[in-house]
């Protein structure tokens, strides 16, 4: 939700909502930001909303309004721009954005009963959720484990799990509930520095602040060993330290994650209840967890350098097909950095956005082989499909490419069927292929102008593309262009390879 935050003046730190009625600024007292300067005229400025762009617009004042010290009729307005009207400042902000941008902080000072029939046979339940879908009758004595339900349950989330991150959440909740821990930490080595990093936190708040003890959490990493102490400020280990002492620590596990043959992280449990401290087999349970989440992390790692090894190929033939035309030199990346950003604002998975990056970088890689350009009495329409069949077939032959091959082939048509090559229409053309069709009209039109051919303004653009929303283009991938304008992520460099 955009907001005008006084940044400088009388009213300094004083928020304004911006809603569907335009919000007016002067000295007048119906204004809705009243501005109590001698250089501030009556009716001064005003903000406006159209679809999702915001723009400032000059009321005819007599000092003027300006915009990131521009003097302006009318703007539009992004995050973080900068209005001055006489001696007041004010900053246009996009709370949402804002909020996306927080980042958690860690504070380191800190059985069923048994079937009685006689039987020689034992069944060991492991999926409890299936055996009631299926309605599974035992053909024995039942013996449930729940080290090794677990165990079961968390070699399912690796199976089904796509990204590190859900991953890490998942498999940390489920350890902590599993052994009752107030709090659970899953810590990763940062590449380069090589400092433990929180990746993924669980704060149950039941036994009181949870805290993190750096003496457990680099001995563990030091040697890699689990620890158990069921009082730390007993165990002449830690004793001397002193997180341990001054935030009386109590029951904690800490196991270390192996990825590659190299510690890679730890998993950190910590319990502050007096009545519950940690067993023997919960070590074993944990330590077992951390030694799946290691194996899982070398096959994240693992596909993490084969992706950014296709983006590296992608690029080098983009900057092949590139070469043909200098004018077209940087408009492969730039439309892959607009993709990633709109399908970032549409909530997209990171493995989709990786898949749709790769595709927006592939988009005009049939360029390479056109031959069809300068040859005389060949059919336009022709000319202009031809490079889209030829990275289709070029790129037809790549195992696993099934989903970008079907971007790239499909990103010039339009939801009204006026594309081509192939004239499909509405839901037969993949969101991928609709992201990129919209971030590739926006960098053909930034740099080589309208249908006139004229040179037009960033808001000119936005006004002319928010105009195909519903007929060329779907409506929600344009309002998500219009977003990303106005909170700055359009324009930052798009990195969905890198962990």
């Amino acid at each position: 939700m955009p907001i005008i935050k006084v940044k400088m003046g009388t009213e300094k730190g004083r928020i304004y909502e911006i809603s569907e009625k335009p919000l007016t600024m002067g000295r007048d007292a119906s204004e809705s930001i009243q501005i109590m300067d001698h250089g501030v005229s009556r009716q001064h400025a005003e903000v406006f909303k159209i679809g999702e762009m915001y723009f400032i617009r000059d009321l005819g004042s007599t000092n003027g309004t300006f915009v990131n010290d521009v003097k302006i009729n009318e703007e539009l307005l992004r995050a973080g721009d900068q209005i001055r009207i006489g001696s007041t400042v004010l900053v246009f902000e996009d709370v949402a954005h804002l909020m996306q941008e927080a980042e958690s902080q860690v504070d380191y000072e800190a059985k069923e009963e048994a079937d009685a029939s006689p039987s020689t046979t034992l069944e060991l339940r492991l999926d409890k959720e299936h055996e009631l879908r299926e309605k599974v009758k035992s053909i024995g004595k039942e013996v449930d484990s729940r080290n090794l339900m677990l165990l079961y349950e968390i070699a399912k989330i690796i199976g089904s799990e796509r990204e590190l991150q859900g991953l890490l959440n998942r498999s940390l909740n489920m350890l902590v509930d599993a052994v009752d821990a107030d709090a659970g930490y899953i810590f990763l080595l940062e590449k380069g520095t090589e400092k433990l990093v929180p990746r993924a936190n669980v704060d149950k708040g039941k036994g009181g602040e949870a805290k993190v003890s750096r003496t457990i959490l680099k001995r563990v990493v030091q040697y890699p060993r689990s620890v158990l102490t069921s009082d730390a400020a007993m165990d002449d280990r830690f004793t001397a330290s002193t997180s341990i002492v001054m935030k009386k620590i109590k029951s904690v596990i800490c196991a270390p994650l192996v990825s590659m043959d190299r510690i890679a992280g730890a998993v950190y449990l910590h319990s502050a209840k007096q009545l519950k401290t940690f067993s023997s087999e919960d070590l074993e349970l944990a330590t077992a967890i951390s030694i799946q989440l290691g194996m899982a992390l070398t096959g994240f790692l693992a596909a993490d350098r084969l992706r950014k090894m296709l983006a590296g190929v992608a690029k080098t033939l983009v900057a092949a097909a590139e070469m043909r035309d200098p004018n077209m030199e940087g408009h492969s990346e730039r439309v892959a950095n607009y993709s990633v950003a709109i399908a970032g604002q549409l909530k997209m998975s990171k493995p989709e956005i990786s898949r749709i990056q790769l595709a927006a970088l592939l988009h005009d890689v049939g360029k390479l082989g056109t031959t069809l350009a300068n040859v005389p009495g060949v059919d336009a329409e022709k000319k202009k499909e031809e490079h889209v069949l030829i990275a289709e077939k070029f790129l037809a032959n790549l195992p696993g490419f099934e989903d970008i091959v079907h971007m790239v082939k499909l990103h010039h048509e339009k939801l009204d069927g006026t594309g081509y090559p192939y004239r499909v229409e509405g839901d037969a053309i993949p969101i991928g292929a609709q992201i990129i069709a919209v971030a590739d009209t926006f960098d053909t039109m930034a740099n080589f102008g309208g249908v006139s051919g004229r040179s037009l303004t960033v808001k000119e653009i936005l006004l002319d593309i928010g105009k195909m929303g519903g007929k060329q283009y779907d409506d929600k991938v344009i309002q998500a262009l219009l977003v990303c304008h106005r909170n700055r992520t359009l324009f930052e460099p798009a990195s969905p390879f890198e962990e």
